[in-house]
């Protein structure tokens, strides 16, 4: 999404950029497919086709595209500790830490969006320590 925020208005078919963000096709396009069904992202086929997105990049939350790739209910209900139920009734011993962190990671992503996302793409380019590899999701995947 960083990548098709980088160049709003433009269509991208799944290939290239899972080649640009370096990640499987067949993932990103899955991935794609349930932005688009929940209305971010418009595809269109043929010559020309693609993907793109379907609002300014500033009006796009980053917690609106963990909810449409169901993100929230990857781990609902589950314990981070052990692979195990955990809930109130059921609470291990970080159960009230990681309901808290949790909040806060939600209220953080309702805050930052995609515009956000491709301004770090683009000042992060080039600024690393003389000798330093690239490291981290940003100065190589956004491009």
């Amino acid at each position: 999404m960083a990548a098709l925020a980088a160049r709003p208005g433009l269509s991208f078919d799944a290939g290239s950029v899972a080649r640009r963000v370096q990640l499987p096709e067949a993932a990103l396009s899955k991935c794609f497919q349930r932005l688009a069904a929940r209305g971010l992202l418009e595809s269109r086929r043929g010559p020309g086709g693609g993907y793109r997105l379907t609002r300014a990049p500033g009006s796009v939350s980053l917690a609106e595209i963990a909810s449409a790739l169901d993100l929230p209910r990857a781990r609902k209900g589950r314990c981070v500790l052990q692979d195990r139920p955990c809930s109130d009734k059921t609470a291990c011993v970080i159960h009230h830490a990681a309901g808290m962190a949790d909040a806060r990671m939600k209220e953080a992503l309702s805050r930052l969006t995609l515009a956000d996302l491709a301004v770090s793409c683009k000042t992060s380019r080039g600024t690393r320590p003389a000798g330093r590899r690239r490291m981290g999701p940003f100065p190589t995947r956004c491009r």
